[in-house]
């Protein structure tokens, strides 16, 4: 069991209240978000926060709080998600009725008619317009189909990029008005660390890298599957640490592909402190936290050439195309060049758009939520 937002705070006559709910956060990057800003939404003296309703499984489960003025609900599902999701938005979201607007920190708008503050952080539901014959096609298909449904229903929308923005508009464009950006710092663990110094050389040995990501089709893993075995030791690569199950191992062949699993943020400290840099694989991100992260540790970043990335790490990022393995294997050869030259990235340009602490993110969220007319 987890414990946030414990800080207790007197609660003001004058203060508005706001109800949260997350029940359909249950994945690894959005939990790993929400584990950092619960607490600042909770602690905010700007709402005093009423209701919170949480999934049924994953990390966020476990959420308890020190407070006898916040009411805790756990959403049960007994039907397959997919099915549950969807009543749970539309037949059955009148149970989340009620005079205190909500902010829904899930993706999905709810069919309810108070006040709705929606934060917004899959790309699927801008992403593939075209539908797949596979189950995840269905569930994509699904999703926006709520998304389509229940929209007008919402005061704000909230993205974290300008990218998003520009897409979900795109999507969906009798939205533009209402859709804000708020982005958010590295998750709390990296802001309360102590930085390691690095005394690594690389120009006598290959390259020590990690993947951190979930085992999710988009990740883009199975691009390593791609690489010839045989070709393999000529790759300039002496260890690349995947955060996903070995039962999964895109490339079981490879000896320098290595299955961690997933890794608490103490491990996540030592392993950024332990390579050379981050190689990133996924094809779609809304805001993806290692690459904000990597720019906290002063590391250098390998990443597809695709518009979210490149508004993320500007010119300090080594680019590859996210379908062609000869791409990958020139940026590691780019990247252990540049490393036996000595070569740092920069990432001082990027860091100073990216908020310093997640009071001022909750802030801003809490800022829309109850008076629905700020702007940027």
């Amino acid at each position: 069991m987890i414990r946030l937002g414990t800080e207790m705070h007197p609660i003001s006559l004058s203060q508005k209240s706001i109800r949260i709910h997350l029940t359909n956060v249950t994945g690894t990057g959005a939990s790993q978000l929400l584990e950092s800003l619960l607490p600042a939404l909770v602690d905010s003296e700007q709402a005093h926060v009423t209701q919170i309703y949480l999934p049924d499984t994953g990390i966020l489960s476990g959420f308890s709080l020190v407070s006898e003025s916040v009411i805790i609900k756990q959403y049960r599902r007994f039907l397959p998600k997919a099915i549950s999701r969807f009543l749970e938005c539309t037949l059955f979201a009148y149970k989340f009725n009620d005079s205190t607007p909500i902010l829904v920190l899930g993706d999905l708008p709810l069919r309810v008619q108070c006040r709705q503050t929606l934060f917004v952080q899959t790309p699927h539901l801008i992403s593939p317009k075209s539908f797949a014959w596979h189950p995840r096609g269905w569930k994509y298909l699904i999703t926006r189909f709520i998304f389509r449904l229940n929209m007008n229903r919402v005061s704000t929308f909230i993205v974290q990029t300008d990218i998003m923005k520009t897409s979900l508009i795109a999507s969906y464009p009798s939205i533009k008005d209402r859709v804000r950006i708020i982005s958010h710092p590295p998750p709390r663990w990296l802001l309360e660390c102590k930085i390691p110094e690095r005394h690594r050389k690389a120009e006598i040995r290959n390259l020590r890298l990690i993947y951190p990501a979930a085992e999710y089709p988009h990740k883009n893993h199975s691009l390593l599957s791609r690489i010839d075995i045989a070709e393999s030791r000529l790759w300039p690569v002496e260890e690349l640490l995947l955060t996903i199950r070995e039962v999964v191992n895109p490339a079981p062949s490879i000896s320098w592909v290595q299955c961690v699993g997933h890794l608490s943020p103490a491990e996540m400290i030592h392993a950024y402190g332990s390579v050379d840099g981050i190689l990133f694989l996924s094809k779609k991100e809304s805001l993806g936290f290692p690459l904000v992260e990597a720019m906290f540790f002063g590391l250098p970043v390998i990443c597809p050439d695709l518009p979210y990335a490149r508004t993320l790490c500007g010119d300090q990022g080594i680019y590859f195309d996210p379908d062609s393995v000869e791409s990958l294997r020139a940026a590691l050869m780019e990247l252990k060049g540049l490393l036996s030259d000595n070569w740092k990235p920069d990432w001082s340009g990027q860091l100073r758009g990216i908020p310093k602490d997640w009071d001022g993110v909750a802030s801003k969220i809490l800022d829309l939520a109850i008076n629905p007319l700020v702007v940027d």
